[in-house]
């Protein structure tokens, strides 16, 4: 069974609804989620063509509309991206968007997995009143 089927079963075991788009050879599941603020995320697993390398994404973590606070933004990120050993946050246009990619060596552990995804989830929770305190200031 190839690694994204095993990620599929295992979401669909555990009822959990995540949208699965081919796109390129990339196979993509996303969803979207609310942070405790009511801000909106966009959560994506996504699979490489060999299914051997995930890129896991927490899109719009923040928005930066005010160029006078890029700087300070990017300052932030940087001290971020030093203390955090797996999520990376990074600025593109204005959005503020975690990544992380690992390398899958056999065959995929789904629940390990999906917990890593969790786990930007919880960056951004964790991130996010900050950047905000910053990108108000």
């Amino acid at each position: 069974m190839s690694n994204v089927a095993k990620f599929r079963d295992f979401l669909t075991s555990e009822k959990i609804y995540m949208n699965e788009l081919k796109e390129d050879g990339t196979t993509f599941f996303r969803a979207e989620q609310k942070l405790k603020d009511g801000w909106k995320v966009l959560l994506v697993f996504a699979f490489n063509q060999d299914e051997n390398v995930a890129d896991l994404f927490c899109f719009n973590v923040a928005e930066l509309k005010n160029p006078e606070k890029k700087q300070d933004v990017h300052t932030l990120l940087n001290e971020y991206n030093a203390n955090f050993r797996y999520s990376k946050l990074y600025e593109e246009n204005g959005t503020i968007s975690i990544r992380y990619s690992y390398s899958i060596e056999g065959d995929i552990v789904p629940d390990l997995a999906f917990r890593k995804l969790i786990m930007l989830l919880e960056t951004a929770q964790q991130v996010y009143p900050r950047l905000m305190e910053v990108i108000w200031s």
